[in-house]
């Protein structure tokens, strides 16, 4: 499975998880019954500067919406299995973290971490998605931090 494949995957996989309300996806935390706005805005994939093929990404959903969700994802196309040792999801501005911890990520798979939903009872407040992710194999390890737009 080629990156763009394993991406558009990770997208309608996000995308039925939220909307489903089920745990199904490694290290997705938080899913909610709160109904899904139809796409997440997510910001940049960030390079990893020591594992060349991996990237992280945060997004947020409810944009416009009265509640919001904050997910990150990882993605591993090194070649070779990576730790994931903690991966964040945080919204800044509301009270939603998440923390998920140990996850074997193999190569071309990609990890989910989410918060729950929270209300979003000021309209008129920009929020975003925040995240970091801490990354190991034997001799090596990198810890970054990645972030969506803000959305209304």
């Amino acid at each position: 499975m080629n990156n763009r494949s394993a991406r558009a995957l990770s997208r309608a996989l996000i995308a039925a998880v939220v909307a489903a309300a089920v745990t199904t996806a490694p290290g997705l935390t938080g899913a909610s019954s709160a109904s899904a706005a139809a796409d997440p805005t997510c910001g940049s994939w960030i390079s990893s500067l020591v594992f060349p093929g991996l990237s992280a990404r945060a997004c947020i959903w409810g944009s416009g919406a009265p509640w919001k969700q904050a997910q990150t994802e990882v993605f591993n196309g090194t070649g070779f299995s990576v730790e994931v040792e903690n991966l964040t999801a945080r919204l800044e501005g509301l009270p939603a973290d998440a923390r998920c911890v140990h996850i074997s990520l193999q190569n071309g798979q990609t990890a989910f971490c989410g918060t729950r939903s929270v209300p979003d009872n000021n309209p008129f407040q920009f929020d975003r998605a925040l995240g970091t992710a801490q990354v190991t194999d034997l001799i090596r390890r990198e810890q970054f931090s990645f972030d969506s737009p803000f959305v209304g």
